[in-house]
């Protein structure tokens, strides 16, 4: 299968999204018990992740997506429960499909985690089409 030259005119570096996330129970560690609930990592990296494809997928025609393909990211500060973060991504780079974002969360006080986070385009019945292949095979 031929890969599909397409351009994505509605894509510019310096296009940012920003949203404001509540840290509830869903987003916190419990290892440490319940006075030590703060934001986790995993969270925060899907926060992030969340906000690039959303920023992407609104501008992307009919038919097309974007997956994860890359993440650095430092986790900086402690967030407690039930505080307010605004998650803010920036695109950065675009190379063909793949296209890289910087992202920063900061919640009331401080920067609380920052990053790369990179995506990949794709045209969603190619990739349902490659997935039902492989599955195929793990099935043999």
């Amino acid at each position: 299968m031929a890969s599909e030259q397409i351009q994505f005119e509605n894509l510019a570096e310096g296009m940012k999204l920003e949203r404001k996330i509540e840290i509830d129970q869903c987003r916190v560690i419990t290892f440490m018990g319940d006075g030590l609930r703060v934001y986790e990592t995993p969270s925060m990296i899907a926060d992030m992740e969340y906000a690039c494809r959303d920023l992407l997928h609104q501008r992307l025609p009919p038919g097309w997506d974007s997956v994860g393909v890359a993440v650095d990211i430092e986790h900086l500060a402690a967030t407690p429960m039930g505080a307010t973060v605004s998650v803010a991504v920036e695109i950065i780079e675009i190379i063909d499909r793949r296209i890289r974002f910087g992202c920063a969360v900061h919640d009331s006080l401080e920067l609380a985690g920052r990053g790369i986070h990179e995506r990949f385009i794709i045209n969603v019945d190619n990739h349902r089409r490659r997935l039902a292949v492989k599955r195929a095979k793990l099935q043999r």
